[in-house]
């Protein structure tokens, strides 16, 4: 009787624990007024499938990495005119290397929709292997602190230009 209801708790222990994702996307955060955004972005809809497949490749690279660090932060883009795209990763604690490379290089392969008369800037704001939801309002990836402090403060379509290499 004991290893019955013994039994029974673990079946019930079995089926209220949830697996943790390896990648959760919280919400996109618009890192520009939508007047800027209705001049540069050619097709909402490209955009949308756009963010779908980064969220979709990086939950692939994320799940492949051999590598669980629990850690929330955004995962921050820009779009440039000509297919051109760039991501920075803005995490609340330093991310491990591998995921770094690995959730970069997963973001960067993905064909970026059309944009049209400069960049288009936006950010997921994500965790990882159940890491908690950043409380930071916005993205500001190590990249572009430094050139924000080198200068006078840049509107985000020209702080992504100056630091674009």
């Amino acid at each position: 009787m004991r290893f019955l209801v013994l039994s029974f708790a673990f079946l019930l222990a079995a089926f209220n624990a949830r697996a943790v994702e390896p990648f959760t996307n919280f919400n996109v955060v618009l890192l520009q007024p939508s007047s800027v955004l209705e001049e540069r972005v050619a097709s909402v809809d490209g955009m949308a499938d756009y963010i779908k497949a980064i969220e979709a490749a990086s939950r692939d690279a994320v799940a492949a990495s051999p590598v669980k660090q629990s850690v929330g932060g955004y995962l921050v883009v820009a779009v440039r005119p000509g297919l051109q795209s760039k991501v920075w990763l803005d995490f609340d604690a330093l991310l491990d290397l591998e995921i770094k490379k690995q959730l970069t290089a997963a973001v960067q392969a993905i064909k970026p929709f059309e944009a049209r008369k400069g960049p288009v800037v936006f950010a997921l704001k994500v965790a990882i292997w159940g890491g908690k939801e950043t409380r930071r309002p916005a993205p500001l990836p190590a990249e572009w602190k430094k050139a924000q402090q080198s200068g006078s403060p840049l509107e985000v379509g020209e702080l992504v230009e100056a630091v674009w290499d």
